[in-house]
């Protein structure tokens, strides 16, 4: 199908310490979905059109990681929970948890080669429409999948799930003096199922 969004978020967030941070969002878009395939599956049937979306989202988040770009030390771990409002109202829950570990750099400190361990959970609601729903692939949560590859299918369409559980183990090694290129050996695993 084709999705056209149109929309914002604002937000308001808190440090509360280095490593803690809370937050809070309120979410309304606009959301049309149509030239759907045929045969098309009654969960997108359903939601064909023009919906309005409104959610409000709350998380919290501990962050020791030593940079937030290319970090090579330390954790970024953030649950969430949102609540979608209105026309839509369903639960949401996730979890996200990232580990850096440093294996070997040059007595300088430099060429640091890095072992990246991640996980992602999610569960949404049951009423969750299906642009909303999970889907994975692409190069940021599946790579080596097609963008919204992974995914339940009615025939060959896409539906999208209501859980997710994605992990990824990543290693990755400076080629140049001055690590500006890296290479990265990575494995990325995982699911994304109707219930």
């Amino acid at each position: 199908w084709r999705e056209d969004r149109v929309g914002g978020r604002v937000s308001l967030g808190r440090q509360w310490t280095p490593e803690w941070s809370t937050g809070v969002a309120l979410r309304l878009e606009e959301v049309e979905l149509k030239n759907p395939t045929v045969p098309t599956p009654a969960v997108i049937a359903k939601d064909l059109g023009s919906n309005f979306l409104s959610t409000v989202r709350a998380n919290a988040t501990h962050d020791t990681r030593d940079q937030s770009v290319m970090p090579s030390e330390g954790h970024y771990a953030d649950v969430a929970y949102e609540q979608a409002f209105n026309e839509f109202t369903y639960p949401r829950a996730e979890a996200e948890f990232r580990q850096y570990f440093t294996l070997y750099n040059r007595p300088d400190g430099s060429g640091r080669q890095v072992l990246t361990l991640a996980g992602n959970l999610g569960w949404s609601g049951d009423d969750t429409p299906v642009f909303e729903r999970y889907y994975a692939g692409g190069f940021q949560s599946f790579r080596g999948f097609s963008y919204r590859g992974v995914t339940p299918r009615v025939g060959n369409v896409g539906t999208g799930g209501t859980f997710q559980a994605l992990g990824t183990a990543e290693y990755r090694v400076p080629v140049t003096a001055d690590d500006m290129i890296n290479v990265v050996a990575f494995t990325d695993f995982g699911t994304v199922e109707e219930e």
